[in-house]
Order: structure tokens, then sequence, then C-alpha cells
């Protein structure tokens, strides 16, 4: 017999990607939404960014870290009012704080991390100051 006809052909690839299809589903997350409006608010709205900028109470807007990231949180749920299908719009403001400063660890700017860095690179600290 012909080794040729034994052979199993495999599926060919498909000619356009609107047929490809991922097998593993990922779901996106509470995160992934916030930070869809997070960089869709810097990019628009200054106010955004100066409740972001601050490491310390002292120098935040409201005197209080922790009150800037309710603002910013305000501004993140009042956005995605405009942005269909996007759930942070029905969030609490204590649950998109908390996923902000995940998005904002993604990036390695999380208000933590600014602080101890200087010109982009870290600068040690002591007696686990924060």
């Amino acid at each position: 017999m012909n080794e040729q006809h034994l052979r199993v052909r495999p599926t060919p690839l498909p000619a356009k990607s609107d047929n490809w299809q991922r097998k593993i589903k990922s779901v996106r997350t509470l995160n992934d939404y916030v930070e869809d409006v997070h960089l869709a608010l810097w990019d628009d709205s200054p106010e955004y960014r100066q409740f972001l900028e601050a490491v310390w109470d002292s120098d935040a807007i409201e005197g209080s870290l922790s009150i800037d990231n309710t603002m910013a949180a305000i501004m993140l749920r009042d956005k995605a009012k405009n942005i269909e299908g996007n759930p942070v719009d029905k969030k609490k403001l204590d649950t998109i704080v908390k996923a902000l400063g995940i998005v904002l660890r993604r990036y390695e700017f999380s208000r933590r991390e600014r602080r101890h860095t200087v010109k982009g690179v870290t600068v040690p600290f002591e007696n686990g100051a924060e």
C-alpha cells in the first residue's frame, strides 16, 4: 500500500481570523473594566490625574490619600456610565478604590511604589517605613 494514502491530513488553518475560536475562555475581571475607564479618564481629565498624583497625605488634594482615592473612584464610576457594557458604574466606591489600586500596581504606579522611587529608580527604605 501507498503510505501517502494512510496519512491523516491535519485540520487546515482558517483563512481568516474571524474563523479562529479561542478554546481557553478568559473572562474579563472588574479590574480590567476599571483599567479601561482609568485609561480613558487619564487622557481626558487633568482633575482625575491630580487625585492620583500625591504620595503623602499632606500633598493630597483633599488632605488625605484615601479621600483622594474615593474622589478618583467617583470619577471612574461616573465615566463608566458613558461606556456601554462596563459594570463599574454599578459598583460600590470601596470596590472601585481597591480595583484602582490593582490597576495602578499593574503599571507600577501605585502611591507606595512611586513614594519609593526617584526618577524611576527604586530607593531603599529603612525600618519598614512606608
